[in-house]
């Protein structure tokens, strides 16, 4: 959990809230995680320094260690998954309350925004998707359109995201050429389904690594946020 430097308890306005997945690769205390850090508490403190985001509460959360693939899959598939919408479920209905329990942050639609990479970025779609008007601004990074056969495109056309949803999508295209395919479907789903509020970046220096993630988190917080 990050706070804003000069974060108020009192102040009349409630915080945005930012929830982020793999929580454990964000912070820059956390560099000796696997991967590197995406150091965003530096960049969300920059960010606000700078009056490009508003003040935010940024909240990581760590997955579940071994079950990190099924906490974060919607279906069962070879290598297991299928747990997603419990995951889901628990955000909803416990760990955001839970928040406005402890801090003063918002939780309507434009307050709460939710986003990962990888396959942080596959549940966040499908966090979206299945938990309409919850959340107004998307982050999702290289996500992991590939499982059970690109499942996600099929679940979006059956139930698309809310059109007012504000969304980053984006991928490196040192992923391979199968990832920058399948961002790109997607992109072109979002497009047909009259989405007008979302922005599409490829990096041509971009792996799949949390430094690639860290470096486009700025311009991509920034984009989200802007009024």
């Amino acid at each position: 959990m990050h706070l804003p430097p000069d974060y108020d308890p009192a102040r009349p306005e409630a915080y945005p809230l930012l929830l982020l997945h793999d929580g454990q690769n964000l912070a820059i205390s956390r560099d000796e995680a696997r991967g590197g850090s995406w150091r965003a508490d530096e960049i969300v403190d920059r960010l606000t320094a700078d009056g490009r985001i508003p003040p935010l509460v940024l909240v990581g959360i760590d997955h579940a260690g071994e079950g990190r693939i099924a906490e974060f899959t919607p279906t069962p598939a070879v290598n297991g998954g299928g747990q997603a919408s419990a995951y889901a479920r628990w955000i909803v209905t416990n760990l955001i309350p839970d928040l406005a329990d402890e801090l003063h942050v918002r939780t309507d639609v434009n307050g709460v925004s939710l986003g990962g990479s990888s396959l942080g970025g596959l549940v966040t779609l499908w966090i979206a998707s299945t938990s309409p008007r919850q959340f107004g601004r998307l982050l999702v990074m290289s996500p992991s359109v590939w499982w059970d056969r690109r499942m996600i495109l099929r679940h979006l056309r059956r139930q698309p995201l809310d059109p007012a949803t504000r969304i980053w999508l984006d991928a490196g295209r040192q992923e391979g050429r199968a990832v920058v395919r399948d961002t790109r479907a997607l992109r072109d789903l979002l497009r047909e389904q009259g989405h007008g509020a979302f922005c599409y970046v490829e990096d041509p220096d971009g792996d799949h690594s949390e430094s690639s993630w860290g470096r486009r988190l700025s311009d991509a917080l920034g984009w989200l946020y802007k009024q």
